[in-house]
């Protein structure tokens, strides 16, 4: 797929945009064709290198199927996409279509728990885009939109938004959709000092201490050593990922061993142990000055090393030394580290279209969508559906179907 399309403006979506059109471009190819003036517009709105490596989340195995939507708000009606440049462009937004057993359901989402890769535009403009195009998307016949994106530096001391109809933890209808919009503060990434130690000194103490602590054990019991370029051919990888805690399925796993070689700067790094096993295995990237952790691998079995600890000592040490002044984690951590990090300020903005159907997805959502998913939680706010939950109730009790999930759903909301 490699198709286009052209809108004109939303009349419902202006907010300071009037004039701009929404071009839509289809398809994983079609979308790696505009990564040239992607990665200009995101370097010129302070947002360097959040579109180098796109090609590594536009093709990340899901549990659902989903078609990548690249949307392009531009200040022109016609526009020549094999001449795009930054110039052309106000703002990009890339979502993804997604599909359930086979069937549309008019569904576009983000596919970026950071936030940091979804919307690249000026600053002042992003709540602005984000608002444009989930209007524009839900004017054209879009079942539900959800964009999560970093919104730093948009919001006044009263938390209301800028030159927007949309306020902080605010939710809201018109006659095509209702929405919900949240803001949200997550760990965004560690500062990196020009020393290992110098950096360790502003970790909390326990952290710090079982980052030294853990890895001069397994040096000592183990026989670690680190490998800061790891050269491993895909059967043996794909051997080492059915060894390890939490391993993921082979087609996640091949992604993952692929995409290294599409990153335009790949990270693999690797411990093994005396007897040359290999213990933990590390795939990142580097973006300037800013250093990535995309997924991490340990063997099964060695709980009691806490080698997840021991890689990411590793690991701090090597990039500290290279001259990295941040250190992100793609997804996120569990790992105490995260309360050193600096916080970034990601919302979430959902629109859901009024219409019967739409009564339908709180069920799906819960059935099809993965627990902890940003996608699932914004779909079960019941702000989004009012009292007809109330009205799909006593329908369903005619009927006699579909009250059980219903009722579970209301329960839970209270």
């Amino acid at each position: 797929m490699s198709t286009s399309s052209t809108s004109g403006t939303s009349p419902d979506a202006t907010n300071g945009l009037a004039g701009v059109t929404l071009h839509i471009v289809r398809g994983h190819e079609a979308i790696l064709r505009m990564q040239g003036a992607l990665r200009e517009l995101s370097a010129r709105c302070g947002q360097l290198g959040v579109m180098d490596d796109v090609a590594y989340f536009l093709y990340k195995p899901g549990e659902l199927t989903r078609v990548p939507h690249l949307m392009l708000v531009v200040n022109t009606p016609i526009l020549d996409l094999e001449k795009l440049t930054a110039d052309d462009l106000v703002g990009a937004v890339l979502l993804y279509k997604y599909t359930v057993l086979g069937f549309g359901v008019g569904a576009f989402t983000s596919n970026d728990r950071s936030g940091r890769g979804t919307l690249v535009a000026p600053i002042d403009l992003r709540s602005k885009v984000a608002e444009f195009v989930s209007r524009t998307l839900m004017s054209r016949g879009a079942m539900a939109v959800l964009i999560t994106f970093c919104d730093e530096g948009t919001t006044d001391k009263t938390g209301e938004l800028e030159g927007s109809q949309l306020s902080h933890s605010s939710a809201g209808e018109n006659k095509t959709a209702r929405w919900v919009r949240r803001e949200r503060d997550v760990p965004g990434y560690l500062l990196l000092e020009s020393t290992f130690d110098a950096t360790l000194a502003k970790i909390g103490q326990r952290t710090r201490s079982n980052l030294r602590y853990y890895r001069r054990r397994a040096e000592k019991q183990l026989g670690c050593t680190f490998f800061p370029a790891v050269t491993m051919d895909e059967a043996e990888y794909l051997a080492f990922n059915r060894d390890c805690m939490y391993a993921v399925p082979a087609k996640v796993a091949t992604w993952r061993y692929k995409a290294l070689s599409e990153l335009s700067t790949p990270l693999f790094m690797g411990v093994k142990d005396k007897d040359g096993r290999w213990l933990c295995l590390v795939g990142g990237r580097r973006n300037g000055t800013k250093t990535e952790i995309l997924w991490q691998m340990n063997r099964n079995g060695l709980s009691v090393y806490s080698l997840s600890i021991v890689m990411r000592s590793y690991f701090l040490e090597h990039e500290i030394s290279q001259g990295m002044v941040r250190l992100y984690i793609e997804g996120g951590t569990a790992h105490p580290m995260r309360y050193s990090f600096v916080l970034n300020k990601i919302t979430d903005l959902v629109f859901l279209r009024r219409s019967p159907l739409s009564l339908l997805i709180p069920s799906l959502a819960k059935r099809s969508v993965k627990h902890g998913n940003e996608l699932a939680e914004m779909l079960l706010d019941p702000r989004l559906y009012g009292s007809a939950f109330k009205r799909l109730r006593l329908l369903a009790n005619k009927t006699g179907s579909g009250g059980k999930s219903v009722s579970e759903f209301e329960s839970k909301s209270g």
